[in-house]
């Protein structure tokens, strides 16, 4: 397997942002929970109770996402651990620096993510229609 682009000072670098990254998303699931999880003291009519509805709806669908990216956060420091980082979990090319800089939790390249994601589309989109 192929040992990280990255020298120990970058690796540093990358592993502090995604640490500050990772204690930011935490602390905001932490809030979401909390508004999702809180009763309302005294019943409001229809509509307020279905706006409640659909924050605490919104609310548990964005603690969702933030847990993916979380989840993507760790497999990250891993990779960084393992010395792996920054080489693409699919083709095993270099990820550009200037990707992981704005997204220093990525496993793909750009061209790998497209790929993958139009593929996740097109499944998404037979499931649904396999359920009409």
């Amino acid at each position: 397997m192929k040992k990280t682009p990255f020298n120990e000072k970058e690796l540093k670098e990358f592993k502090e942002v995604l640490l500050e990254k990772k204690a930011r998303i935490l602390k905001e699931i932490q809030e979401h929970d909390e508004i999702a999880h809180h009763e309302v003291d005294e019943p409001g009519d229809l509509v307020d109770m279905a706006t409640e509805l659909l924050e605490k709806e919104l609310n548990l669908s964005l603690t969702e996402q933030e847990r993916d990216i979380l989840k993507e956060i760790d497999e990250a420091l891993e990779r960084i651990q393992n010395k792996t980082y920054g080489f693409c979990v699919d083709t095993g090319e270099a990820i550009a620096k200037t990707r992981l800089k704005a997204l220093p939790e990525a496993k793909r390249t750009l061209e790998a993510q497209e790929k993958y994601d139009k593929i996740a589309r097109e499944k998404k989109k037979r499931m649904q229609s396999s359920y009409r």
